[in-house]
């Protein structure tokens, strides 16, 4: 009996925990990765009170009243532009004209919008609405303050984080070390992208596949020159990655034909506690042990070799570097054609997200083949069809599992 997707996910997860290595990088390197340690604020954010619009600084009693019809005139002191306090109070009826940014000065509490006034002769200026006391005002430590935990351990650094180290100082950032994860290709018929092809002979595409998805999972990838069909170069090839790697991941070889090697490999070095999933494309999933380290034999067929990373490797990455979330999200939408019955095993479709009629659909890619690298192309999810249901209509609904929202696109 073939094992479901969960319980397999569960079995390899078991056991496993962050690695709890930590390194540093520079701000610039540190997209993508995770926080590994908390960070705190080495001061207040903002670090002085200063104004959110350009106008005029004022004390909000002497504009309480201001309209339209009842203006206010004040008396301009001076011009304050970002990076240039002035120290000086207001005295009443007086303002300063204040740029977005600046310093707001002593007992002024509250902007004027520019909008919101009319220059009058001299040095002077009409107030038409009143602002009452904070308006338009940030107030010094207002979004941090100093010494406080601003971003948690785990953290996942995205672009507006970047930012916010940036803002407490942290030009050096801690984080969870990437697990390094080698990639083991078989098969006599491999060449690499460079070389020539010959008749019987294809480009080691899954390597690189896995290596792109594995630095997207927040991994280390390192690829090693692929092993022939042979018991014993496939032997050395995993005995030497073990020794190097946190993790094994090998493409090809796991079925059941007479040169698929990587199973009884798997076994003659550690052991091999699962193998065959319920689900299409990639049954022929391998899990075990090798000299210690775990190891993910994947199906050879690229599209397998893919959607098995997703469903297996990508969890067992996230784990590693300590992300407790690293489920994609599921969302339940309706087909915007006929889909087919679906017979034995569930089936993850490659599928983009379309606008239909002011509504977002799934368009499942017309052709599935586990070995169609084409099918890839713009693809925002894997619609998931439970086993021995359908057939489909336009407009039934079925999960599927976000993988992007970049493509997002009308029919």
């Amino acid at each position: 009996m073939l094992m479901p997707v969960e319980e397999a996910q569960k079995h390899i997860l078991e056991g496993v925990g962050p690695l709890d290595r930590k390194e540093t990088r520079t701000l610039s390197e540190a997209l993508g990765c995770l926080l590994g340690e908390d960070v705190r604020a080495d001061h207040d954010i903002p670090p002085f009170t200063n104004s959110s619009m350009d106008g005029y600084a004022v004390r909000s009693q002497d504009v309480q009243d201001a309209s339209p019809e009842h203006p206010v005139r004040l008396r301009v002191l001076d011009v304050i532009r970002a990076g240039h306090p002035v120290n000086a109070p207001l005295e009443p009826l007086t303002a300063y004209k204040i740029m977005t940014g600046a310093p707001v000065p002593t007992t002024a509490d509250a902007v004027v919008p520019i909008e919101w006034t009319r220059e009058d002769r001299g040095n002077g200026v009409v107030i038409l609405r009143d602002a009452p006391s904070g308006a338009h005002v940030r107030r010094q430590g207002e979004d941090m303050q100093a010494g406080a935990v601003v971003l948690k351990k785990g953290m996942f650094i995205t672009p507006p984080i970047v930012g916010i180290l940036a803002s407490v100082g942290q030009s050096r950032v801690p984080i969870a070390a990437p697990p390094k994860v080698g990639i083991l290709s078989t098969g006599d018929e491999l060449r690499e992208p460079s070389e020539p092809l010959f008749p019987g002979t294809i480009r080691n595409s899954n390597g690189y596949a896995i290596m792109a998805a594995i630095q997207e999972a927040g991994g280390h990838p390192l690829l090693y020159p692929s092993a022939p069909d042979d018991p014993q170069a496939i032997k050395e090839l995993f005995t030497r990655a073990s020794t190097e790697c946190d993790v094994l991941v090998s493409s090809g070889g796991v079925s059941v034909g007479d040169f698929d090697f990587v199973k009884p490999v798997i076994e003659s070095l550690g052991q091999l506690s699962l193998w065959r999933v319920n689900l299409k494309p990639g049954k022929p999933l391998a899990y075990g042990q090798v000299l210690g380290k775990p190891i993910l034999g994947l199906p050879g067929n690229p599209v397998s070799a893919l959607v098995t990373f997703e469903l297996f490797v990508r969890p067992l990455i996230r784990t590693m570097l300590g992300d407790a979330h690293w489920q994609r999200p599921v969302v339940r939408l309706p087909l915007s054609t006929d889909f087919p019955h679906v017979e034995d095993r569930r089936q993850y479709v490659r599928s983009r997200l379309i606008m239909q009629g002011g509504h977002l659909m799934l368009w499942p890619h017309t052709n599935q083949g586990s070995a169609v690298q084409s099918s890839w192309e713009d693809v925002d999810a894997l619609m998931i069809v439970p086993e021995n249901t359908g057939p489909y209509r336009a407009g039934e609904t079925l999960d599927a599992m976000l993988l992007s929202v970049s493509h997002i696109r009308s029919r």
